[in-house]
């Protein structure tokens, strides 16, 4: 592969594109996803419409270069495309995409092989992720959504063991067993309850999973004696 290396990178799973010899062009700002509208016929002069929770995924492509290549053998680079999960670029450097899949990716020569461009398709998920996603202790029964869009949060936390317990998100409440495993978490990501071992404990819950809304949220857990201390990792995200 050739050294000519550009000011701009992108990084698959966290491994710089520069790794495999990839020059890459200004790459594009990921756009806003487009919310989803359910429309009907109202049989008068304007359809009705209901703005629904969902958003489509969004493509990004991205344009790459290698100049003066040994050879036609880009193994090295479809290997790092290959099982894309995260997406992140070096002009937007505290957030990452979730990738869906590498569309294409579509190699052409120029110059007698001596310039090869790669125009790359990502899709990925409609939102884009903080990098900075450390686990918190809840102090003063609140915590701040620094992003712009509802997350999906996981909690953990010890709980009483001979009554039930009871997880409070700005007035809507999860009910813990006192049978289920302590402490426990709840992945309101994946939408169960689990041990530290990774024992489904979804079964000893009851209500729903509460998420984090942008802004201040009121949180506690408690039983009929005591609080108890709560763990947070926001999984904060962004329009």
């Amino acid at each position: 592969m050739g050294v000519i290396t550009s000011v701009d990178y992108f990084t698959v799973n966290g491994v710089s594109s520069e790794s495999v010899g990839l020059y890459t062009d200004t790459p594009p700002v990921p756009p806003m996803a487009k919310q989803r509208v359910t429309t009907w016929s109202t049989g008068i002069d304007a359809d009705g419409h209901s703005p629904d929770d969902v958003y489509d995924n969004i493509r990004i492509p991205v344009n790459a270069y290698s100049f003066f290549p040994d050879s036609f053998d880009f193994s090295a680079v479809y290997a790092f495309l290959a099982n894309a999960r995260t997406l992140m670029f070096s002009r937007f450097p505290n957030r990452y995409l979730k990738v869906v899949q590498v569309d294409a990716v579509q190699p052409q020569q120029k110059w007698d092989g001596k310039r090869i461009s790669l125009k790359i398709i990502f899709t990925c998920e409609p939102f884009k992720y903080h990098t900075s996603n450390a686990q918190v202790l809840v102090t003063d029964s609140t915590i701040e959504n620094v992003g712009t869009r509802y997350s999906r949060p996981i909690y953990k936390f010890a709980h009483a063991q001979n009554a039930s317990t009871f997880l409070s998100v700005n007035g809507q409440v999860l009910e813990v067993g006192y049978q289920a495993a302590t402490p426990i978490i709840i992945d309101c990501e994946r939408m169960i309850a689990l041990s530290e071992a990774g024992v489904n404990q979804t079964q000893y819950t009851a209500g729903q999973f509460p998420f984090l809304s942008t802004g201040i949220n009121l949180l506690s857990v408690y039983d009929g004696q005591r609080t108890y201390d709560l763990y947070v990792t926001g999984n904060w995200r962004d329009y």
